[in-house]
């Protein structure tokens, strides 16, 4: 045997037995496809024969009880019946499978096409003129119609035998010759297969023993980049964050030095003063508050008040939005929503949303800027939609706004990360979903979270 096979090249006979196979196997295919074509004709015109006897006489069941009581009802059901027949008769007509069922519709002897037609033109006029001469006619017709009718039928299943008769020959045939080719695979392939393949065995378990290896080691890889990531995204916050500092604080700060100045000069009013100094001095303590709240990175789950989450995050961008004279319009859902999450995360995911809704409207110039927050719940989940005027995002890159390191800014503005994390945080941390689509007046993102 292996003297045998190294005289044929194995590839060589591998080629000649499997050409043999995919011989085989499109030749049962032709051969089931086209006696599956053939049946769905044959049984689709065997049908549709058997229904024309049943609407022949349905129809003139109908005319004559139009006739007698004269209801509407029953004209357009006439109708109806009139149109399905034609439609019917006119596919099988148009699908004639022989010469026999050709002779019985047109020759001379039969004209079965002729017949039908003349009943359909009955039909119609008796529709318009409700005859009782039309009528007769129409029942004598109608009953000279069926045995022709009845005779189509059964050429038809006649021939549908014969066709099924003819592939189980077909059968028996592609039976041997299969069989004839797997015993060839098995001599000419498969033992040889045996010895070749057991040496590849040998390989692979080598293979595998240093492939763990590597998937641990990319594993290990991917988490790091996703470390660095995370921190790269903290970073930036943590920037936008200090900007947003130096925002809240210079307002109060100025006040404070001012009021001190006027101290210089003169002790009039010295209490008010010290209060105006207190509470800018409370506001600029709540700020620092706010703020280490908010750049923290712990992950504890809990339970959190979500309009709660979306003021703080509004207060973080408090000095922004106003020196850019950005209006926010809130329409939150009647009563307080509770979610189970992180609060930090959430508010690093809004607050990505919103960063992203205020450049774009400072980029492109929008003359009243505008944010629309709306919260609410459907089907048991809750819902945060936040929407700008800043006209919206090109369809090319709706798809593309949550990919790592992609934006549409100059490079000094972002680094692409923001949308990212937040899809990131969401899916994580709230196993929820954020979608980004054009709303009515700009680029509108949807958060879609689970209730507690």
């Amino acid at each position: 045997m292996k003297k045998f096979v190294n005289v044929f090249n194995l590839k060589y006979i591998y080629f000649i037995v499997f050409s043999s196979l995919i011989a085989w196997a499109f030749f049962a295919y032709f051969t089931m496809n086209t006696q599956i074509r053939n049946q769905e004709i044959y049984a689709k015109i065997i049908n549709l024969s058997g229904k024309q006897r049943m609407l022949s006489q349905k129809t003139t069941l109908i005319a004559k009880r139009y006739f007698e009581s004269k209801d509407e009802n029953l004209k357009t059901h006439l109708k109806e019946l009139i149109n399905l027949m034609k439609e019917d008769y006119f596919h099988i007509s148009n699908n004639l499978t022989s010469k026999e069922v050709w002779n019985i519709y047109f020759s001379q002897n039969d004209n079965l096409d002729k017949k039908v037609k003349n009943y359909f033109e009955l039909v119609e006029q008796f529709y318009k003129s409700n005859d009782f001469n039309l009528l007769k006619e129409i029942e004598k017709d109608s009953f000279e119609l069926l045995p022709l009718l009845d005779k189509a039928v059964y050429v038809f299943q006649k021939e549908s035998d014969e066709k099924t008769a003819e592939l189980l020959k077909r059968e028996k045939f592609i039976l041997f010759g299969t069989i004839l080719t797997i015993l060839l695979e098995a001599l000419f392939i498969v033992i040889p297969s045996i010895r070749i393949s057991a040496q590849k065995e040998k390989e692979l378990n080598e293979l595998n023993a240093s492939l763990k290896t590597r998937i641990d080691e990319a594993i290990e890889e991917n988490l790091e980049k996703e470390k660095i990531i995370q921190q790269q995204f903290h970073f930036s916050q943590m920037e936008e964050v200090i900007v947003n500092v130096s925002h809240q604080w210079r307002q109060p700060l100025s006040v404070i030095s001012t009021i001190a100045s006027s101290i210089k000069i003169s002790n009039e009013e010295l209490t008010d003063k010290i209060d105006i100094i207190m509470s800018k001095v409370d506001y600029l303590s709540n700020t620092i508050n706010n703020f280490n709240e908010f750049i923290k990175i712990d992950e504890i789950l809990e339970n959190i008040k979500l309009h709660q989450i979306i003021e703080k995050t509004l207060f973080v961008l408090d000095s922004s939005l106003k020196t850019y004279n950005i209006n926010i319009n809130k329409d939150f859902y009647k009563d307080e929503i509770f979610i189970v999450g992180n609060s930090t995360k959430l508010s690093q995911a809004l607050l990505s949303i919103f960063n992203n809704s205020r450049d774009f409207l400072i980029t492109n110039q929008i003359e009243n800027k505008e944010i629309y927050i709306k919260t609410y719940v459907e089907n048991s989940f809750i819902f945060i939609e936040i929407e700008d005027n800043a006209g919206g995002i090109k369809q090319e890159n709706l798809k593309k706004v949550f990919d790592i390191y992609f934006t549409t800014k100059h490079q000094s503005q972002g680094t692409g990360l923001g949308l990212y994390i937040t899809y990131h945080i969401i899916k994580k941390y709230f196993k929820g979903t954020v979608e980004a689509k054009n709303g009515q007046f700009g680029a509108k993102f949807i958060i879609k979270l689970p209730l507690k």
